[in-house]
């Protein structure tokens, strides 16, 4: 062990020198052209260009013959096509005929500047508007949703919510599939169910579509190990995947099943149910991460 710990010792610092090479290269200019030395003055990449932009994660905007493209620490660029290209974050963007595109760390294009606007999100995703719609792009360049909606969150666990007026539906961006696009709101599927808020109630679905729990409460939690919470009439228990009710409701609130026993509040005080009903309280409630 503590071979390979000394080991890691002696790497790390080659791999930091080689990051901060790679964001440290700066630019020189020669005979009226542009090209970037590392720290020590070395010539990294030659001076070919017309303009250049500053290194950032290993990479940086340049000008060639009236052209735009982008350049890499190792010598690798982009087709210099573009009307204009710049760095923004470890994403590269470039624009065509006022269209917006993005390319991938080898200067490839990610995603054809055809679009008004292209925006990465997580998991290797990119949101794509046209006009005021929008519509979502994967990994490989691949329209998986396309621009239709008014709004699209934020990508959570390879899936989005889309919005089109008031209405909200969830698509999964492995498949291009939508669903619940009638409800006012909708959650994450968890043990294969998403609740749906419609009309101030809420109830759930499955991963086709299908009601499988009627929208008829007042509030829901999401399902954990087979169960979620729910509320009526302002009181609270669990119900299974069902909709049988498992612990019923009368607690002030129920917030989540884990670990064998739902997390309640009844009365000021904090606690905590089992499925049989058994009760065990504290006398406060508990802080985070404990």
């Amino acid at each position: 062990m503590k071979r390979y710990f000394f080991l890691s010792l002696l790497l790390c610092p080659v791999m930091f020198a080689q990051a901060q090479r790679a964001d440290s290269l700066v630019k020189f200019q020669k005979d009226g052209k542009y090209g970037f030395n590392d720290a020590a003055g070395h010539e990294i990449i030659p001076a070919q260009y017309d303009a250049v932009g500053e290194f950032r994660y290993g990479a940086a905007a340049v000008q060639l013959k009236g052209k735009y493209g982008i350049v890499f620490a190792n010598g690798k660029h982009s087709a210099y096509k573009y009307d204009s290209a710049w760095v923004k974050g470890n994403f590269f963007f470039v624009s065509k005929k006022q269209k917006q595109g993005l390319l991938d760390s080898t200067g490839r294009e990610w995603v054809a500047p055809v679009y008004d606007e292209a925006k990465p999100e997580k998991d290797g995703y990119a949101r794509i508007k046209v006009g005021e719609l929008y519509g979502m792009v994967n990994n490989k360049g691949k329209v998986i949703l396309k621009p239709a909606y008014d709004m699209i969150s934020g990508v959570s666990h390879h899936s989005v919510l889309i919005y089109n007026g008031e209405k909200c539906g969830r698509a999964d961006l492995k498949t291009g599939k939508v669903i619940g696009t009638q409800y006012d709101k909708i959650g994450p599927f968890k043990d294969g169910l998403a609740w749906v808020k419609q009309d101030s109630k809420f109830g759930f679905i499955n991963d086709k579509g299908d009601v499988v729990i009627p929208v008829m409460y007042d509030r829901v939690g999401n399902f954990n190990e087979g169960l979620a919470p729910v509320g009526v009439s302002g009181k609270f228990g669990f119900i299974d995947t069902s909709n049988k009710e498992v612990i019923a409701p009368k607690y002030d609130n129920a917030i989540i099943f884990q670990n064998g026993r739902g997390l309640i509040k009844l009365n000021g005080r904090v606690g905590y149910v089992d499925k049989e009903g058994n009760e065990t309280w504290t006398e406060s409630v508990p802080e985070a991460g404990k």
